[in-house]
């Protein structure tokens, strides 16, 4: 199948197993046996198909012209402040993360297939920089207060799964790592260039220990009636890391980056995307 790089997979590579309309023209339209159509982008540059992994048979069955996708970090998240044992005074990840799906048909066209994309959803997790370890729940000691969390994460953060039994030391609790939204349904929308695409956006995910870090992504299908092979069982498509970033402590951190162009685009077009400047008060 084709290459995937660190941020970004080819459909096939890896593979475990609310839709807003753009603005741009639609070029074309090829309607399927299944009734779902492929709006080639036209502002979109086609690849050379013969980049393209061999045809996908599970993007087939939702119509026969699609041949590849492409999953890729199109924002990396940079730095972001401690929120501590806190639930009131986050600061979310600057930039926050975008995903961004490309489709391609069978010439090298990106598309838009909505009924693929809309049953889409991204949920990530946190990990440390080596990806080695998930830090999506993390043990502290009991009883640690936000003057002292920083000092007690050094001294003992150990990765817990969310899923399966745990056995606690005596003074020990579980504490989310990871606070905010970290699902993401799909939107159809306009980039920074004015160029249509599918992406996913993570607004509000907020650190709680400092420390250097990565989100993986999961790209995930669920199930739908309208499936044309109904399974009721959600699949994961494929998987990406983030590049590394670190979250500082109240005292160190240098403050908010300024909303980016691709931000601000999104925004302007519903996406609940905090917009600040770098002369705002940090």
């Amino acid at each position: 199948m084709g290459g995937s790089s660190e941020n970004s997979q080819y459909s096939g590579t890896g593979r475990d197993s609310s839709l807003a309309g753009g603005m741009a023209a639609i070029a074309t339209m090829e309607a399927s046996e299944h009734g779902s159509t492929l709006e080639i982008i036209p502002t979109a540059r086609p690849v050379d198909p013969r980049t393209l992994p061999p045809a996908d048979p599970f993007l087939q069955q939702f119509h026969p012209q699609l041949r590849a996708f492409r999953f890729t970090i199109v924002q990396q998240p940079i730095r972001a402040r401690m929120c501590g044992s806190s639930d009131k005074d986050w600061r979310p990840l600057s930039p926050p993360a975008v995903i961004k799906l490309e489709l391609f048909d069978m010439n090298g066209n990106r598309v838009i297939e909505n009924t693929f994309m809309q049953h889409l959803v991204v949920h990530t997790t946190l990990w440390n920089e080596s990806k080695e370890e998930e830090l999506t729940v993390v043990e502290l000691p009991h009883n640690t207060n936000s003057k002292r969390i920083s000092a007690a994460a050094k001294s003992r953060k150990r990765g817990v799964t969310q899923f399966g039994q745990l056995t606690l030391e005596p003074g020990l609790e579980i504490e989310n790592n990871l606070l905010g939204d970290a699902s993401a349904t799909s939107w159809v929308v306009e980039d920074e260039h004015g160029e249509r695409g599918c992406f996913f956006v993570f607004p509000n995910l907020s650190i709680r220990l400092e420390g250097r870090y990565r989100l993986r992504f999961l790209l995930i299908k669920l199930p739908s009636m309208t499936d044309p092979q109904p399974t009721m069982v959600p699949k994961c498509l494929g998987t990406v890391f983030s590049e590394a970033f670190d979250v500082y402590s109240i005292k160190t951190f240098p403050g908010m980056i300024e909303s980016t162009p691709l931000s601000r685009a999104l925004a302007q077009q519903g996406l609940k995307i905090p917009i600040r400047n770098t002369q705002e008060n940090n």
